[in-house]
């Protein structure tokens, strides 16, 4: 028996598993000791979604309060339990939008929880914080229970005594009202990790729930990610849930997440990767890669990926990428004969390992799709026309892959291709001929 039928025995096993017929196929290489013994993965995962404050900063969107309601039911059906919201103050005045979306999410009913950071708690130790109460007891009346104050670098000894004298202030404030704090580090990778490290543990000290670390510019690779997250937790003076925050600028926000999950730092993703620049740590991808190559459960709903990408892009009217992992048109779309006669007999879920994935369809919500692109031939017309219940002849099969081929051929732009329904027209009309 080989390793790869010896680590498949177990198929009760879900996760974990190499090989689970149906649902995955990955190498056995990924559970062996000697790459997991040095795994820290929280339990529970305590995955948070931005999905909500990073609609609003993708650049040229604006959802309306239905929108942000249908994100809400989005985010809901996925299994979200925590989602981070944002409201900047510009000159004493709260930036509207955000506040559309505070009063939208807060009162829809869902079931998630919200936390909700404002620029008007905490700062430097230099400046005031004449707002703070005021912010607090504002979001209070709307429902808020959790607050993520920011924390930025003090310029100074005293500016650090006073940050934390403040940061005591605002907690006490917020604890005598029944309510719980985050903090906020922005630019973690960039700071002064002395100052951060005697900042979050004053943190700590004066009760914080949970620390929200933002490596806001892509500053930390994956390899420094995990670096990173391990001397941080190991210079707390008390263990405490924190979370990791990672942007898309190199390409690497999905790898950076998962080497911080893999260090004990909790995923802070957005459903589709949508942000402003370069996009963000996509949920799909983060909980997909986490379920599957390391056997860890996030919670959310993996069968519900594909419709929840497509519903958000049609809700902000935001295209995916064809070429997006996990949920983009092509994840799962094949072109080569044998393929098509696989997803024409509908036994793709059982053979999917043979049609070039390492996940079926089905676990993400999606299904195989096929096209006549450059390896169309005389098996895809007879597999369409065996679907017809037509059986064409050799004269008729060189017709339909000459129409075919003519109808690709004016095309001159994507996608120059022939749809199934295309195809099926023209077999159609050559064996009515």
């Amino acid at each position: 028996m080989s390793a790869l039928q010896k680590a498949a025995a177990p198929l009760d096993v879900r996760r974990g598993t190499p090989i689970v017929p149906g649902r995955h196929a990955v190498s056995p290489f990924n559970f062996m000791p000697e790459v997991t013994s040095g795994f820290e993965i929280p339990t529970p995962l305590g995955l948070i979604d931005s999905t909500i404050r990073k609609v609003i900063y993708t650049v040229g969107v604006r959802p309306s309060v239905s929108e942000l309601m249908a994100i809400g039911e989005i985010l809901d059906e996925l299994g979200i339990e925590e989602e981070s919201l944002n409201v900047w103050f510009r000159s004493g005045v709260a930036d509207p939008h955000e506040m559309v979306a505070a009063r939208t999410i807060a009162g829809g009913g869902f079931k998630f929880k919200c936390n909700i950071f404002t620029d008007t708690m905490l700062g430097n130790g230099d400046m005031p914080m004449p707002m703070m109460k005021q912010t607090i007891d504002m979001f209070a009346q709307m429902g808020f229970k959790l607050f993520n104050p920011g924390l930025l670098q003090p310029a100074s000894p005293d500016g650090h005594q006073r940050l934390v004298e403040q940061m005591h202030e605002m907690s006490d404030y917020i604890h005598a009202a029944g309510m719980e704090w985050n903090l906020t580090v922005a630019n973690c990778g960039r700071r002064d990790f002395q100052s951060l490290m005697d900042l979050t543990n004053a943190a700590i000290d004066a009760g914080v729930r949970r620390l929200d670390l933002m490596d806001s510019t892509s500053a930390l690779s994956p390899h420094a990610m995990g670096h990173f997250v391990r001397t941080y937790r190991a210079g707390m003076t008390k263990p405490t849930p924190m979370t990791m925050h990672t942007h898309d600028d190199f390409g690497m926000a999905t790898a950076g997440t998962i080497a911080a999950v893999l260090a004990g730092a909790s995923p802070d993703v957005a459903l589709n990767g949508v942000s402003y620049r370069s996009g963000f740590a996509a949920l799909e991808e983060v909980v997909l890669a986490l379920d599957v190559l390391y056997g860890a459960d996030t919670g959310i709903r993996l069968d519900k990926l594909q419709w929840a990408s497509d519903r958000l892009a049609e809700v902000m009217k935001f295209p995916v990428p064809p070429l997006k992992p996990v949920v983009g048109a092509h994840q799962f779309l094949r072109e080569a004969p044998h393929d098509i006669v696989r997803i024409s007999a509908d036994v793709g879920e059982t053979e999917f390992a043979a049609m070039g994935s390492s996940v079926a369809p089905g676990l993400t919500g999606s299904k195989y799709h096929w096209v006549w692109a450059a390896g169309g031939n005389g098996q895809v017309a007879r597999t369409v026309g065996k679907e017809l219940d037509i059986e064409l002849s050799d004269a008729q099969v060189d017709e339909v892959i000459a129409l075919v081929e003519a109808r690709i051929g004016a095309l001159t732009t994507y996608p120059k291709w022939a749809t199934p329904d295309e195809v099926r027209e023209i077999v159609r009309k050559v064996a009515a001929a």
